[in-house]
């Protein structure tokens, strides 16, 4: 199964707020899992066997600087609320996942998150 996110997703950094000294799920971060919801629900997939799953991650966007360095951006920042959100829309626990691989794609136009989903 491979799922295509068209946008950049944030880090859980910018997702959650604090609230009477308790870390809630901010506005913003309940909207992108709606919308990654109606992504997930409209893509054609199957339905998984729940055994051992691999997850692949490929997040697409620029990760260098003019000057040729690589960026400081934390790519699993990215990836944990991107599987939280696909993982929910799909009704799995994201327990499942045995190998997770996270790759960074240097883009310098297109900013977006493939996850390719697959049974062990």
């Amino acid at each position: 199964m491979i799922i295509t996110i068209p946008f950049k997703t944030p880090s859980v950094n910018h997702l959650y707020a604090f609230y009477r000294g308790h870390k809630i799920i901010s506005k913003e971060a309940r909207e992108l899992k709606k919308t990654i919801k109606m992504i997930v629900d409209s893509s054609e997939h199957g339905l998984l066997g729940f055994d051992k799953l691999r997850v692949e991650i490929r997040i697409y966007e620029n990760w260098m600087y003019k000057n040729g360095s690589v960026s400081k951006k934390d790519i699993d920042n990215r990836t944990k609320f991107l599987i939280d959100a696909v993982f929910e829309a799909l009704g799995i626990d994201d327990r499942y996942i045995f190998i997770q691989l996270l790759v960074k794609e240097q883009s310098d136009t297109e900013e977006k998150a493939v996850i390719e989903i697959t049974e062990l």
